[in-house]
């Protein structure tokens, strides 16, 4: 039986599973075992003719993909019987060649290495498409710095902000991602401890092979380093907190894209209107309603962030384990991480798309500043009176008037009203400041300087030097 993408129309591309699919795993699998038979070369425990099997090895064009699978079955990992094929493959290049395999590690270090190397290609993806998403938000943010539009909280209109403003929060947030998955991939470590965590087999066979330097340090050292990867401090087979960080930034850019997704479907709503996607010819149909374009690209990157927390709280459970090695936790953390991974993977990307090809209605934003006839306007002009007749005072005062307020009577004019019975007919420099309360403009002035801001941090953030691909 093969899986199709049927039900996952986010990844039906392909992208994300060329990076984390079985191939890809496979692939990284058989990377960890060349890696240890040629950091064994390097350390004088192993003959330099290994290093050509070892580079044969690496094609793994004669491993029977579905046989392994079924085959880890009976040991609960693919890594058992991928070092039987492994270590015939070996015998066949070279007489004694399969005694240069898998020395010193076991299956949890091959699983756990490999679960780096397709994080760390994962990782570099992410952060690929965040800065792209990022270069299209920034551009956004510039171009709409001076549009206003309604602020909202709780799903209600509150105050007069720009949507340049509302964009630059969005790329604060992607800068921020940036900065914490280059971080990630840095952190990422090779595992290789054997067993019970102690590099005791290896140890015993740089003994008996090389007693004069029987220290292992270099064949870690230049295993991690043949990887693209961090040299483990000690072993972290009962230490998942490395998976965790990795599920956890994966999450959050996945997160992160979702809350995009959610706003712009929002802003997409009918009665909005005041953002759109944009939608190819038969994209956002319905089944039923021939009038439909839904906003199908926000629906999916949501979908995608709302499957996240499930799958992080089963890696935070995976952090409680038992003894040396994990009953279960650790086989938990598969499948998990590795939909983490295509979520993230997906979703970025989808988020990229869906900025790249956004309608802003501007127009639309400055008319629906006027659904509420003046009460966006209310805080504002509660803050400005205060200073002159007191907070109290004040706002009781715009409090009565929003209660006034109608279609044909907006809160400038009720107000005015107000301010006239409140004795403050007169009073030009009380009715200047409330008249000047009323205007969209002077809302998005006050926003530049912290669009300025994050944009010069996501030029910062862009300008840093990309990570370093470790799997072709």
């Amino acid at each position: 039986m093969t899986s199709t993408d049927l039900l996952d129309p986010l990844g039906v591309d392909g992208a994300a599973d060329k990076i984390t699919g079985d191939e890809a795993w496979l692939q990284a699998l058989v990377a960890a075992e060349v890696a240890l038979s040629r950091a064994l070369v390097a350390a004088d425990l192993a003959p330099e003719w290994m290093l050509g099997v070892a580079a044969a090895l690496n094609d793994t064009s004669f491993l029977d993909l579905p046989a392994l699978a079924s085959a880890g079955r009976s040991g609960g990992n693919p890594v058992i019987p991928l070092v039987k094929s492994l270590q015939a493959r070996a015998e066949g290049l070279h007489a004694g060649a399969g005694e240069y395999v898998h020395v010193g590690a076991t299956s949890q270090d091959i699983v756990d290495t490999a679960a780096m190397l397709v994080s760390a290609r994962t990782l570099e993806a992410v952060r690929e498409h965040l800065l792209a998403l990022g270069g299209g938000l920034a551009a956004l943010a510039e171009t709409h710095r001076h549009t206003p539009q309604a602020g909202r909280t709780l799903g209600q209109h509150a105050s007069p902000t720009s949507f340049g403003f509302v964009v630059a929060g969005w790329l604060d947030a992607v800068s921020t991602l940036i900065e914490r998955v280059t971080d990630a991939r840095a952190g990422l470590a090779a595992s290789l401890a054997g067993a019970v965590g102690t590099l005791s087999v290896l140890s015993q066979v740089a003994a008996e092979r090389r007693p004069e330097h029987p220290s292992v340090d270099t064949v870690v050292s230049t295993y991690a380093r043949e990887l693209g990867l961090a040299a483990p401090r000690i072993s972290w087979h009962s230490d998942r907190l490395p998976i965790v960080e990795v599920g956890s930034v994966l999450a959050a850019a996945t997160g992160v894209a979702g809350s995009i997704g959610a706003a712009v479907a929002e802003l997409s709503r009918t009665e909005i209107g005041e953002l759109g996607e944009g939608l190819a010819e038969g994209q956002g149909g319905s089944s039923a309603m021939p009038h439909k374009r839904n906003p199908v690209g926000s629906v999916l990157i949501v979908a995608a962030a709302r499957q996240t927390p499930g799958l992080l709280s089963t890696l935070y459970g995976s952090l409680l384990v038992e003894d040396q090695r994990a009953i279960g936790g650790w086989h938990a953390e598969w499948q998990t991480l590795r939909a983490l991974q295509r979520h993230a993977i997906s979703s970025v990307a989808a988020a990229d798309a869906l900025i790249g090809g956004l309608h802003v209605d501007a127009p639309r934003m400055r008319a629906n500043l006027d659904l509420t006839h003046g009460l966006l306007y209310s805080e504002r002009v509660s803050a400005l009176l205060a200073e002159r007749i007191g907070r109290a005072r004040a706002f009781e005062l715009v409090r009565q008037a929003s209660a006034a307020v109608s279609a044909s009577a907006p809160l400038s004019e009720v107000l005015d009203q107000q301010l006239a019975a409140e004795g403050f007919a007169h009073d030009d420099s009380v009715r200047a400041a409330v008249r000047g309360a009323f205007d969209p403009d002077s809302f998005v002035d006050q926003t530049s300087p912290a669009i300025d801001r994050v944009l010069a941090r996501f030029a910062k953030v862009a300008a840093t030097s990309p990570v370093k691909e470790t799997l072709s």
